[in-house]
């Protein structure tokens, strides 16, 4: 646990580098650009939810209620007819807060990434090479795998799932190298 604590500077600094990587990805580079579609109109679109008054959150039409039965005949003709999808509602985002949240995360996945080094028996003085190759890997496993079930089921734009995985895998490597540089000597 001695050393876990003195890993605290490492844990700070790669949250840190991946939530600096994470800004300029979204906000200079350009592979999100494609990240959402369109909507041929969007302007009705938004008049005509604003009509409906529903609160933010995430929702899927046609309503799938299992008490009632998926294999009925209105689902799946309702389903065959189609369109089917989510529709996610957000209330205007705070940039400050969900900047800090996104930090928090990110302290969080830096801290158990360490803890899995210090569990697989890493010491002092580990090599470099050595902390990049485990705790890279766990990075980019952090930073990629778990999204993309939800990427397979919600037929999410395929440039988003790209674009995902690549920040992944560079949030990952940076995550590996930031901890290979200050693991404590």
């Amino acid at each position: 646990m001695e050393l876990l604590a003195s890993c605290w500077l490492a844990i700070i600094a790669a949250a840190a580098a991946v939530w600096i990587y994470g800004a300029i990805s979204w906000m200079v580079l350009p592979h999100h650009a494609k990240d959402f579609k369109h909507l041929p109109d969007d302007r009705k679109v938004m008049e005509f939810v604003r009509t409906l008054n529903i609160e933010p959150g995430v929702y899927g039409y046609p309503n799938m209620d299992h008490k009632h039965g998926e294999q009925s005949e209105v689902m799946k003709e309702a389903c065959e007819k189609g369109p089917m999808g989510t529709l996610s509602l957000w209330r205007k985002p705070s940039m400050g807060l969900n900047m800090f949240l996104t930090f928090l995360v990110e302290l969080a996945a830096a801290f158990l990434i360490v803890y899995v080094g210090v569990a697989a028996g890493f010491t002092r003085g580990e090599p470099f090479a050595k902390v990049f190759q485990v705790l890279g890997t766990v990075g980019v496993l952090t930073y990629t795998v778990a999204s993309l079930p939800g990427a397979i089921w919600f037929q999410a734009n395929k440039s988003a799932v790209i674009s995902g995985l690549v920040d992944g895998i560079v949030m990952g490597l940076l995550t590996g190298a930031v901890l290979g540089w200050l693991w404590p000597k």
